[in-house]
């Protein structure tokens, strides 16, 4: 059953330790908390045993009391006092339990729970159990809090707010319980905490629908997250006897044909991809501080979105998006699944549950119903999860197949976007992006969902310091789902002693990431130098076992210079682009593609200057850019007056240039830089250009 909510109702926190046994193993444990980050057994999916005595007050007799669970992992089965009182399916979300007529007021009271977790009762691929087991291993048990709650009169659950931006309309829907005869009203607040609309929500069969309007409302966004407080309450005429709130925001992500629109500007969303790999904890409730810093830290490097990739985190984690602007797209556990009976049946349930506490949220801006699902996932399935989706939220876009389901297989395709997972040599690219465009479908925004990633070596020697002279388990044990032949971090040290590259590890470490940085910067301005992309996610957050490609390292340091990384992941980026030239050769045009880093000694250069900006429209001002030798001397130098004003959305060019290479007779490297200066901003890029000399006699057996 769905949890109860009013403030005035009691509560006794069952948060702390509590007496556990598992495989063998007994002892305590601290809830909230999974089992495998205490100590017990990691690859062991159940029984777990929970139990614990609490005293409940003798005033509580005679009041509807709720056993309540904001989440366990996976199945629970719950006693008190011996009785049977029921049981859970679902990692994700949170439930009730009726303990009313097992409870004994005024003695201790015993509480047991048995929790199995994904694994071979409740198989990995048909029970929503998203990507975490793939990064390391799924957790298991009372993730997050618990307590018992008593009710002495109504209450209220399934408080649902929807607000339009456009015209400042607010409904706002709850189920009320024990209210017989009772007035319900919906205030609304603003974050003065100033009431700036309320109506009588009359109920109907226990239902409750507030419609209201607020007049100019202030607009959520990351620059300003105005957040509103919508109240519901009920009374009897004499005094409030219930009351709950909830937090809301006015905004809306939509599209005109390509052009993705936030709050009716031009966006172009970077995103970061969460896997929600915290392995101190190994579950997705981080502390407030470390969301908070994850959150500082990504939006340094210039990012505006966090994808969480196939899970759902804590609450908090979705207050702190609002209170920090930090757009959040939400995938949801949909991974590889085996379409079971049992999964045809549970996954519509989980997705209401989940929708239902994420849909108030301002940040949560985006859902996707799965990742890169292939053709056992039938269409009518999916079309009847998009419709729970699309029901529960507004002013959000949905995407029913992350990665695009022509790309995997999947036939069905309901989303508002484009959306593909490229991951790709650098020259394979752009290929993709033309092989999968076509003119004939209605347009709509790319967003790259997840790619994008660059492998960098970790330095073993450094994490283990870091852990205390001790390989961290999550680099010793070997994940049971991918074998040897495809994933082999456990092997590292033996491997690499095979082999001599020349370079200490810390050495080849450091080179790894200039590398990946190089790869990242090279893709990112491939991006936004294109027309109709809405934006992308790259992955990933934080190193894993299972892939290195991250933002963040193993020890949660940034990877890169923020500075660097935001010239080329910004609202507003300078790009280079160069001509296009064909050649006829054996009796037909080919392509002559010339690409804009690459020069013969002694050529003229001629380079396109390209701003991609999103956003409210810039003033006009001046474009400067020079070239210098490696050694610092200066090669070339100019400016270019910019008109203004330059308006957000598609990418243009600023000007043409040319200048003169070197005739030089060795390989060299030039430095390009270029600064857009203006009124209201100052962008810069940089660039290495590379000088070759012509090659007049080719060596016989190159191809």
């Amino acid at each position: 059953m769905k949890q109860w909510h009013n403030d005035f109702a009691e509560s006794l926190t069952l948060d702390g330790v509590w007496q556990f046994s598992l495989h063998g193993e007994s002892g305590s444990i601290r809830v909230p908390g999974t089992w495998e980050a205490q100590g017990y057994a990691r690859r062991v999916d159940g029984p777990a045993e929970y139990s614990r005595t609490v005293h409940v007050p003798a005033s509580w007799a005679g009041r509807r009391v709720q056993l309540q669970f904001d989440a366990v992992s996976y199945h629970a089965d719950v006693q008190v006092n011996g009785v049977d009182v029921g049981m859970h399916a679902g990692s994700w979300t949170p439930f009730a339990l009726d303990v009313t007529g097992a409870l004994r007021p005024g003695e201790e009271n015993a509480i047991r729970l048995t929790v199995w977790k994904q694994g071979e009762r409740f198989p990995l691929r048909e029970s929503l159990a998203g990507f975490l087991p793939d990064v390391a291993v799924m957790f298991g048990g009372i993730w997050q809090s618990a307590r018992l709650a008593a009710f002495d009169g109504p209450a209220l659950s399934g408080v649902a707010v929807s607000a339009n931006c456009q015209n400042g309309e607010v409904f706002v829907t709850a189920s009320a319980h024990r209210a017989d005869g009772l007035l319900a009203k919906v205030t609304l607040y603003d974050a003065a905490g100033h009431s700036v609309a309320g109506a009588s929500a009359p109920l109907v069969d226990g239902e409750l629908v507030g419609w209201m309007h607020v007049r100019d409302p202030q607009l959520w966004s990351p620059t300003d997250p105005a957040l509103y407080t919508a109240e519901v309450t009920l009374s009897d005429g004499k005094q409030v006897v219930a009351r709950t709130s909830r937090r809301f925001g006015f905004r809306e992500l939509s599209h005109d044909g390509d052009q993705l629109l936030f709050n009716g500007e031009t966006i172009c969303l970077r995103g970061a991809l969460n896997w929600g790999w915290y392995p101190n904890i190994l579950c997705p409730a981080p502390d407030e501080q470390t969301i908070r810093d994850e959150f500082r830290r990504i939006r340094e490097l210039g990012f505006n979105l966090m994808k969480l990739c196939l899970y759902v985190p804590s609450p908090r984690y979705f207050e702190i998006a609002d209170e920090e602007g930090m757009f959040l797209w939400l995938e949801l556990p949909l991974w590889l699944p085996e379409v079971t009976p049992w999964l045809k049946q549970q996954a519509p349930v989980e997705y209401a549950d989940i929708v239902a506490e994420a849909q108030r949220h301002p940040s949560v801006i985006i859902y996707s119903l799965g990742c890169e699902l292939e053709a056992n996932v039938e269409a009518d399935w999916l079309a009847e999860l998009n419709a729970i989706v699309r029901r529960r939220t507004s002013g959000v876009l949905v995407c029913d197949n992350s990665g695009s389901g022509e790309a995997y297989g999947c036939s069905a395709d309901l989303a508002d976007f484009d959306d593909y997972h490229f991951y790709a040599d650098l020259h394979y690219f752009e290929p993709l992006i033309d092989h999968f465009h076509r003119d004939w479908r209605p347009p709509r925004p790319t967003l790259f969902g997840e790619f994008c990633d660059a492998d960098d070596y970790r330095d073993l020697d450094e994490v283990i310091a870091a852990f205390g002279g001790e390989t961290p388990w999550w680099l010793v044990e070997q994940n049971p789902i991918h074998p040897l032949s495809k994933v082999a971090y456990v092997e590292q040290r033996e491997r690499m002693s095979r082999i001599d590259v020349g370079m200490s590890d810390r050495d080849l470490q450091a080179f790894s990431r200039r590398q990946s940085l190089v790869i990242r910067k090279t893709i990112l301005e491939k991006v936004r130098a294109r027309a109709g992309m809405g934006g992308y996610v790259v992955t990933g957050l934080r190193n894993t076992p299972l892939a290195s490609s991250a933002l963040f390292d193993d020890l949660g340091r940034s990877k890169y210079d923020p500075a660097t990384f935001r010239q080329f992941n910004a609202d507003t980026v300078l790009l280079l682009g160069r001509g296009r030239a064909r050649r006829w050769l054996r009796s037909g045009d080919h392509p002559a593609p010339g690409e804009p880093y690459s020069f013969a000694a002694g050529a003229t250069a001629t380079l396109d200057l390209i701003v991609s900006h999103v956003g409210p429209p810039l003033p006009g001002g001046e474009l400067a850019w020079e070239v210098r030798r490696d050694d610092g001397t200066l090669l070339d130098a100019g400016t270019l007056p910019v008109p203004g004003p330059l308006a957000g959305g598609r990418p243009r060019s600023l000007g043409r240039i040319a200048f003169d290479m070197p005739d030089t007779g060795r390989a060299e490297t030039l430095h390009f830089d270029l600064a857009l200066y203006s009124e209201a901003i100052e962008v810069r890029n940089t660039w290495p250009l590379w000088v070759f000399p012509a090659v007049t006699t080719w060596p016989e057996g190159i191809a």
